[in-house]
């Protein structure tokens, strides 16, 4: 599942991403969801933010970014993958790689 939340939408659709989020993951047991979050724009310490990645985590949903994905030094890209997808995929040797053609990294 790709997905995009704009820096200004952040905190006012995040509970609608999360709802969204749930109905596919009871249906898809093997689930990445990834993509441009922008939660640094609703502060990482949040309340809207602590409780979106706890909802991920009871969704068996683990984020597996471990560093900024922006030259800006955040992490704004994540990809969470679910416990199917952590047991069949290699996901200890990720590595970020910034792209010449955009502020974000690969």
């Amino acid at each position: 599942m790709l997905t995009y939340l704009a820096p200004c939408h952040v905190t006012t659709t995040l509970s609608e991403l999360l709802d969204v989020i749930a109905a596919v993951a009871v249906e898809v047991p093997w689930l990445i969801v990834m993509g441009d979050f922008n939660l640094p724009s609703a502060g990482e310490a949040s309340g809207e933010v602590r409780e979106f990645k706890a909802s991920m985590t009871a969704l068996d949903l683990t984020q597996v970014i471990q560093g900024p994905t922006h030259m800006g030094g955040n992490t704004l890209d994540l990809v969470f993958a679910s416990g199917q997808c952590r047991n069949d995929l290699d996901l200890q040797n990720i590595v970020i790689t910034p792209l010449s053609w955009s502020d974000h990294s690969l």
